[in-house]
């Protein structure tokens, strides 16, 4: 059985922690600290939190996160922006090599977008 929060589909099972990481932009870490802030136990089961906690969680998350596609598409702007400009890193970025300076003979090369 699956709950539908904040855009992801979270199965109940889990509890808090690993079923907040299931969110794209939340970690582990943030997920345990986002369970301290709001009092909440992080062992808990996801699926036995009441309503208020359920809304207590996804206003924390929305006004103190960027998350889900939002993120995504926050993330598909910059490299565009890069690519747009023709920078060093945007050509890069085009041509599907790597970016940060890894040494690239041995890799696999892969697209970014």
């Amino acid at each position: 059985m699956v709950i539908h929060f904040l855009n992801t589909d979270i199965p109940k099972s889990k509890n808090l922690e690993i079923a907040l990481s299931y969110i794209y932009g939340i970690g582990r870490k943030e997920a345990v600290f986002i369970c301290k802030k709001l009092g909440l136990n992080s062992k808990v089961s996801f699926g036995k939190l009441n309503d208020k906690a359920y809304s207590n969680l996804s206003n924390y998350i929305e006004f103190n996160y960027t998350h889900g596609f939002h993120l995504k598409r926050l993330k598909r702007q910059r490299i565009n922006f890069l690519i747009k400009l023709k920078c060093y890193r945007g050509i890069r970025l085009n041509l599907g090599l790597l970016v940060r300076g890894q040494k690239s003979r041995n890799k696999k090369l892969r697209r970014h977008f």
